[in-house]
């Protein structure tokens, strides 16, 4: 499985937007000032955001400081310059300063996809499409301010003048140090509009405009995005590599200049940082900006990241009272949270309501707003350089050379993360705009998490639910609720796990269909012990063969000190000793931070296999030892494991010496251990 690509945010220099004169410093980028103390010399480009928009008067201000000239915005109230330690000092005591940041460089944050939200069934709903003077409901018309890597305008479902109504970049953004320092005035950024192909590298921005907007024109349809009437201002932050602060911000300031112009009314983000490596700071500039957009109406939709179940790996642009923070999810069975999707915080002070006001001032929520689909997604191949992804072994979902008709594959290309789940939302957005434009960005969220459909999750993983694109356009057209698109909760006796047969690559022993984890109180009186139970099911067990081998994992963390812990159970055909049963784990070494494997062979693990199951039972108090220490008496009864996945291994060659394969493995949804 690959990643979808993040934005990560190394160095912006952000002036804190400060309420008045005599309030608190300006707010300073603390990777800024470890920078500039190293090397007070040299000259560090930042971004300035003043509490007001900055005049000539300012400007004479700066040159007086010494800083001879730079960029200011539009509409932003920012200067682009550089400065050295003497001169960050000085603007750091001045009261019309509200922050000061580096130029940060952020990661990029990488078709059943419109049945399983409902965007199928809203566009057959007759109800909505008579409110609509007899037209589905499309987008038509909203435009999209798509910050990315660009979009190439040239692919027929994103095509420059048609459904892409602006395709910019921002030749400015690029200055360096030194260039900026050659400045002897302050003079505008600078937007080149109308370019064919912005995308010139890897395509994320492409593949992301598609999933929101495509018209699907080259496919019949088939592969076309949630909003395919809306318009698309692609707007150029950077490449494949990252994008910058700098560029960011341009691009927010061409949205609000040309909100009108094109009406713009909602903006994606699939691209950010962790909030450990970059705390939230409503004065960084690029939450100014989005600020400023959702006070102008603009619904700002942001990745919450890509980095899993870990602390503190949320993207804390995402976490803003005015953002969206949209999580990936699977697209098939239950929609089960993507393992690679990132968590929140329970932080226990954030307002956790829908509609949350854009106060600056608020504690923010540390998880997402919303789940979408983001695991195997199909959409538009950028031209050229564009890849085709051939990872795994046919037919593996996620091959295009087996997923994608031949005729499609020079057109499309499969790809997942919150890079792709958030433009999902982001049309979702698009269509209810078109149902009632007169919705504020505060309505959309409260809207969007009151209609989600319900998921076994904690808020942290999923936030309100799995989007559903039906209702959220019904209730924006005050229009009742109808049943949710796909029933997302399990049902007793439900495997976490569940798989299509044929998937596999090797024969129907290792073909995986479900996988179950169950807990069993036992029966102490009669000498059972508690334990957890692992039932794997293929399609046809008896035509195993030696070297064949079952895993059923899932992950744990440790409440105390934040570790995450898989734990394992196998059941194997070895060729001397036939049916052999083993557990273990894989953790971080206290001493080093490095995950590693032990078992826990001595647990009292046992197993069978019966029929098409294999069937593992591991005791309780094994699993609590390998969470809490040997000895304890702490349970993990009431704990939820995360990361359920059900695999068929095969060892190729001798053991010691051989290959070990994967012919089919499959992930499942959280499993809470108790009754």
């Amino acid at each position: 499985m690959t990643r979808g690509i993040i934005v990560v945010l190394t160095f912006v220099l952000a002036l804190t937007l400060c309420a008045a004169s005599a309030m608190a410093a300006p707010s300073l980028d603390p990777q800024l000032v470890k920078a500039v103390n190293a090397r007070p010399t040299d000259l560090t480009p930042v971004i300035i955001t003043f509490t007001h928009k900055p005049s000539s008067i300012e400007f004479t201000q700066l040159k007086m400081l010494g800083i001879k000239g730079g960029l200011y915005f539009n509409s932003l109230p920012m200067v682009i310059t550089v400065v050295n330690k003497t001169q960050l000092d000085a603007l750091s005591r001045r009261s019309d300063v509200r922050s000061i940041y580096a130029n940060h460089h952020l990661n990029l944050l990488d078709d059943r996809s419109r049945p399983f939200i409902g965007v199928t069934a809203l566009r057959s709903d007759n109800e909505t499409t008579a409110r609509n003077r007899g037209l589905p409901i499309s987008g038509n018309g909203v435009g999209i301010a798509y910050v990315d890597t660009g979009i190439d305008g040239t692919h027929p479902d994103l095509q420059l003048g048609k459904n892409l109504a602006a395709n910019v970049f921002f030749p400015l953004a690029e200055q360096t140090a030194v260039e900026i320092a050659n400045f002897s005035q302050f003079a505008p950024v600078l937007a080149v509009e109308n370019i064919p192909n912005s995308d010139v590298e890897g395509g994320h921005g492409t593949f992301g405009a598609g999933v929101t907007a495509g018209t699907g024109q080259q496919s019949g349809g088939f592969y076309g995005g949630m909003a395919p009437g809306a318009k698309l201002v692609g707007l150029v932050a950077g490449n494949d590599v990252g994008l910058t602060s700098f560029a960011i911000v341009q691009a927010y300031d061409y949205a609000l200049v040309n909100q009108f112009r094109y009406n713009i009314r909602v903006c994606n983000n699939s691209w950010g940082t962790t909030i450990g490596d970059v705390p939230f700071d409503a004065n960084d500039p690029i939450n100014v900006a989005t600020l400023a957009l959702h006070d102008h109406n603009v619904t700002v939709v942001f990745a919450a990241g890509n980095d899993g179940d870990a602390p503190d790996v949320i993207n804390p642009y995402s976490v803003a009272p005015w953002t969206i923070s949209v999580a990936a999810g699977d697209k098939e069975f239950k929609g089960s949270p993507a393992g690679f999707s990132s968590r929140g915080n329970n932080n226990g002070t954030g307002y956790d309501v829908a509609g949350q006001p854009g106060d600056p001032t608020l504690a923010p929520n540390l998880r997402p707003d919303i789940i979408g689909s983001g695991v195997n997604i199909k959409s538009t191949r950028l031209k050229g350089p564009g890849l085709t992804n051939i990872a795994g072994t046919p037919p593996y979902i996620g091959n295009d050379t087996t997923t994608i008709p031949p005729a499609y594959l020079p057109y499309y290309t499969t790809s997942q993360g919150t890079s792709f789940s958030t433009p999902q939302v982001t049309g979702v957005v698009a269509l209810m705009m078109e149902a009632n434009p007169l919705l504020t960005p505060d309505e959309v969220v409260t809207i969007l998490r009151q209609t989600a459909t319900p998921m076994p999750y904690e808020q942290r993983v999923v936030g309100a639910g799995y989007v559903d694109a039906h209702n959220a356009v019904r209730v924006a057209m005050n229009l009742a609720v109808v049943a949710h698109p796909a029933n997302l909760m399990l049902a007793p006796g439900d495997a976490q796990v569940n798989d299509p047969a044929g998937d596999t690559g090797g024969d129907a022993a290792q073909d995986v269909l479900t996988g179950r984890f169950q807990y069993d109180p036992g029966d102490l009186a009669h000498g059972v012990q508690p334990a957890i139970v692992y039932t794997m099911t293929v399609v046809d067990l008896s035509t195993k063969q030696p070297n064949n081998a079952w895993i059923m994992s899932s992950n744990w963390r440790n409440p105390d000190t934040g570790a995450v812990i898989n734990i394992y159970v196998s059941g194997e055909e070895d060729p001397g000793l036939g049916e052999f049963y083993d557990a273990g784990k894989v953790a971080p070494d206290p001493q080093t931070g490095v995950n590693t494997q032990s078992s826990l062979s001595n647990s009292g693990v046992a197993g069978q296999m019966v029929g098409n199951q294999i069937i593992i039972r591991l005791p309780i108090k094994a699993v609590n030892e390998a969470i809490f220490g040997a000895g304890t008496t702490r349970s993990v009864v009431g704990m939820t494991s995360t990361g359920t996945e059900a695999d068929a291994q095969e060892l190729v060659g001798a053991f010691g010496g051989g290959l070990l394969v994967f012919p089919d493995t499959a992930g499942g949804v959280d499993f809470k251990v108790g009754p």
